[in-house]
C-alpha cells in the first residue's frame, strides 16, 4: 500500500472559504470532488501520528459523517447523491482504520514506508516459544474445562497485547525523532513491523480465550 499524498484544497470550490479538511467545507458543508483519497489522516483532518486521542478521531468522523452521509443529500442531484455516497464510504473506512489502535499502527507504518506484514514477518526474538506454550496451555484448559485458567490466559494475552501496543507508541515517537537519520529510520520501522506481527499473534490466541 502506497497512499498517494493529496493536500487539503486551500479553498472550498463552491464558496470559496479556507478548507481544514479535503472532502466537506467547513463553512458552507458542501462536497468537494476528492477522487481516490488514500491518506485516511488527511480526510479526517488529523495529523499523521500514531498518538492520536480516540475521541478526538471520532469527534472528526463525526463531524464530517454529519454532512456527507447520503440522508443529508437526498434532496439533492444524482451526481450529489453518488458523491456523497463515494465520501461517506471513505470517511467510514478513514474512521475504521484510525480508530483501532492496531490497524492504525499498521496503516501509517506503510505511510512511512514500512514494510508490510506480507514483506516481513519477523518477530521478537523469543516470542514465538512464548506464544507455542501460551498455546499449549489454552488447548490444556480448553479440554480440561478451566474457566478459571482460561481467564488467567486471557489476562495474560490482554497484558502482552497491550505492552506491544505501548512499545509501538514509543517507536513511533523515536521515529519522529530520528526523521534526519535515514539508517536509525528504517531500524524504527522494520522493529515496529517486528511489534506488529506479534501483535498478530497475541490477537489470534486472545480470540480462542
Amino acid at each position: 500500500m502506497t497512499p498517494d499524498k493529496q493536500a487539503v484544497p486551500a479553498k472550498c470550490s463552491l464558496c470559496s472559504q479556507p478548507m481544514s479538511t479535503p472532502a466537506v467545507c467547513d463553512f458552507c458543508h458542501s462536497l468537494q470532488d476528492i477522487g481516490t483519497m488514500t491518506d485516511h489522516f488527511t480526510l479526517l483532518g488529523l495529523p499523521r501520528q500514531y498518538d492520536l486521542d480516540a475521541a478526538a478521531i471520532r469527534d472528526k468522523f463525526l463531524a464530517l459523517n454529519r454532512h456527507a452521509h447520503p440522508d443529508f443529500h437526498g434532496q439533492e442531484s444524482g451526481d450529489v447523491q453518488d458523491l456523497s455516497l463515494r465520501i461517506s464510504s471513505q470517511i467510514n473506512d478513514a474512521y475504521r482504520t484510525l480508530s483501532d489502535p492496531f490497524t492504525r499502527a499498521a496503516y501509517l507504518l506503510e505511510l512511512l514506508g514500512g514494510k508490510s506484514s506480507a514483506q516481513d514477518k519477523t518477530v521478537p526474538d523469543g516470542f514465538l516459544s512464548t506464544m507455542m506454550m501460551l498455546q499449549e496451555e489454552i488447548a490444556d484448559a480448553k479440554a480440561g474445562g478451566d474457566k478459571a485458567d482460561m481467564v488467567r490466559l486471557r489476562e495474560t494475552l490482554t497484558k502482552q497485547y497491550q505492552g506491544l501496543l505501548k512499545r509501538i507508541e514509543q517507536l513511533f515517537a523515536d521515529h519522529q525523532e530520528a526523521v534526519s537519520c535515514q539508517a536509525v529510520v528504517t531500524d524504527v520501522l522494520d522493529e515496529i513491523r517486528k511489534q506488529l506481527n506479534a501483535m498478530s499473534y497475541v490477537k489470534k490466541l486472545l480470540s480462542q480465550v
